[in-house]
C-alpha cells in the first residue's frame, strides 16, 4: 500500500509492516495504524498510516537508555498478547528542541510493542521515577543491551 508521510513523502509500506495500537495514542485516539520508519542514527519516526501531519520521533529506550527499568502490569502484556520479553520492545516519545542538547525523551510513558504480533500501546504509569521530559544527551552511552534481554512483563 501507498502511504504519505510527514518526513519521506509518499512510500510504499506491507501490511505487515504496520503496528496496530487498539486504543490509538492519548489525544490521537482514532490513529490506530501506525510505521516506524528509520530516520537517523537510533532515532525512528513512528507515523500514523491514515494522517501525514501526525507523527513523533521516537527511539527504542534501551539504545539510548540502557538502565531503564519498568515492570509492565498484565493490564498492558494481556492485550498486547505479550507472553515473553522476546517479543516485547520499548519505545520513547522524543521533544526535539532548539537547541539540541535541551531535547528531551517522555520515559515516564513508553510506548510498548509487542515485535510479533506488531500490536502496540502506551503505557502510563500512575507513578513512574522516570520524568516526561528525561533530558536525552545527560545519559550513559549505549551498551549492547536491548529491549529483549531488559524489558520485564
Amino acid at each position: 500500500m501507498i502511504i504519505s508521510t510527514k518526513y519521506f513523502g509518499e512510500i510504499e509500506v506491507s501490511e505487515s509492516e504496520v503496528i496496530v495500537f487498539p486504543n490509538g495514542l492519548p489525544a490521537f485516539e482514532d490513529e490506530k495504524r501506525w510505521i516506524l520508519q528509520s530516520y537517523q542514527g537510533p532515532f525512528y519516526v513512528l507515523q500514523s498510516v491514515h494522517t501525514v501531519e501526525v507523527s513523533f520521533l521516537v527511539c527504542e529506550i534501551f539504545s539510548v537508555f540502557p538502565d531503564y527499568q519498568i515492570d509492565l502490569p498484565a493490564s498492558v502484556t494481556e492485550p498486547l498478547q505479550l507472553t515473553n520479553t522476546q517479543q516485547a520492545s520499548l519505545w520513547t516519545i522524543l521533544t526535539i528542541n532548539d537547541p539540541f542538547e535541551t531535547s528531551t525523551a517522555n520515559l515516564a510513558a513508553p510506548l510498548v510493542l509487542n515485535v510479533d504480533e506488531k500490536k502496540g500501546k502506551q503505557y502510563i504509569p500512575q507513578d513512574s521515577e522516570y520524568s516526561r521530559q528525561f533530558p536525552l544527551l545527560q545519559r550513559k552511552e549505549s551498551s549492547s543491551q536491548n529491549a529483549y534481554t531488559n524489558q520485564k512483563t
